[in-house]
């Protein structure tokens, strides 16, 4: 044991934080615990070093220690006669002295046995809510639609209804108090003992963990989900769907799960919260003279009028086809920017003929740029 890499034992590198040697530790015991394997040696033996490992380098004392001297002061021996291996109690050493290592070991099997908190065991606890991302198209969104999501879904275990464990006729020592059946606790110098709320001071647990669920009293499966997108939804909008979020523990409801809506462009339209922008090129004369012009919307063609004398960017309105409202309020507008388009002078004639409009509208378009030369 002495000569045992407690940071290769756990999996983590010497510059590793105390939270990921935490995690690891975790991670480890849950998969190694010898009340998931009765009767498996290896997975005996192999709890112990992580256990003893975790021990050190969880300490800050020890931890600094062990990484200047390359052990521990104080090693664990081997287990005491009649504790019947690791099964039915803590590694020798592992006292629940709240000044030193045990208390937050504690902790940390009830975490390993009931990942939502302590207390979470005692009483039910609601689920946690979760976010759906989904893609949905520039008229679907516009329109609304109904669709079917596939999830992979956390729901509640139905082994063991969501506890993490199963009654049994086989007690195990309670991870809570080491099978003491009492709490040492401290406030400042004084230190006192209390009963053991995990086991009611018995110190020994009616039940196993269920194999099912891995403890975690939640199972993943696939499921099919109707849901109805409403006309308007937007970037950044969100559709809630009550109790399809994650499983809850010890009969608590299901979180909620939020579908949060990105919607794809489209090469004409641009949405402006209730408003549709487009942009449509007019032709010189169009520009010049007015004219009355079809455009796309949302609702198919539509007429616009284009005043005389209309400027490239100017922007004219159509009202009541632009989004429709989350609110249920009216539609918005359609703003249509007009483009105009220089014509290209393919002959001769259409040069002389613009020569002649412009000495008939001599304009000085330029006029007020002479105060600044």
């Amino acid at each position: 044991m002495a000569s045992m890499d407690f940071y290769q034992v756990l999996g983590v590198n010497r510059k590793a934080t105390p939270s990921e040697i935490k995690k690891a530790f975790k991670r480890l015991a849950r998969k190694c615990h010898p009340d998931l394997h009765p009767g498996d040696r290896g997975a005996e033996d192999q709890f112990k070093r992580i256990t003893q490992a975790y021990e050190v380098l969880s300490d800050p004392a020890k931890r600094r220690r062990y990484d200047q001297t390359g052990s521990a002061s104080q090693q664990p021996g081997p287990p005491p006669p009649g504790s019947g291996g690791f099964e039915g109690g803590f590694p020798p050493g592992f006292g629940f002295d709240t000044g030193g290592f045990g208390r937050g070991f504690a902790d940390i099997f009830e975490e390993i046995f009931n990942p939502t908190g302590g207390e979470a065991r005692r009483g039910p606890t609601p689920g946690e809510d979760r976010v759906y991302p989904f893609r949905i198209g520039f008229f679907d969104a516009l329109r609304g639609v109904n669709t079917t999501l596939e999830l992979d879904r956390e729901t509640t275990c139905p082994d063991c209804g969501g506890a993490g464990t199963l009654a049994s006729s086989r007690s195990r020592v309670c991870p809570e108090c080491g099978g003491t059946g009492k709490i040492q606790r401290q406030g400042g110098r004084v230190r006192y003992t209390s009963e053991c709320r995990r086991c009611g001071g018995k110190g020994r647990l009616a039940e196993e963990p269920c194999r099912r669920c891995g403890a975690t009293g939640k199972i993943s499966q696939r499921e099919k989900v109707q849901i109805r997108i409403p006309a308007g939804v937007d970037t950044g909008s969100r559709v809630r769907l009550a109790g399809k979020g994650g499983a809850g523990t010890l009969g608590g409801p299901p979180g909620d799960l939020y579908v949060q809506i990105q919607v794809e462009g489209h090469p004409f339209f641009t949405r402006a919260g209730d408003q549709i922008l487009c942009t449509v090129p007019i032709s010189f004369s169009e520009a010049a003279l007015g004219a009355r012009i079809e455009v796309p919307t949302l609702d198919g063609p539509s007429t616009i009028r284009i005043p005389p004398g209309t400027q490239s960017g100017q922007k004219l309105r159509l009202r009541g086809k632009g989004a429709p409202s989350l609110k249920g309020e009216a539609r918005g507008d359609q703003i249509v920017e007009v483009r105009v388009v220089t014509p290209e002078l393919r002959d001769e004639r259409a040069r002389a003929l613009l020569r002649e409009l412009g000495g008939v509208d001599p304009a000085d378009l330029r006029g007020h740029l002479k105060a600044y030369s």
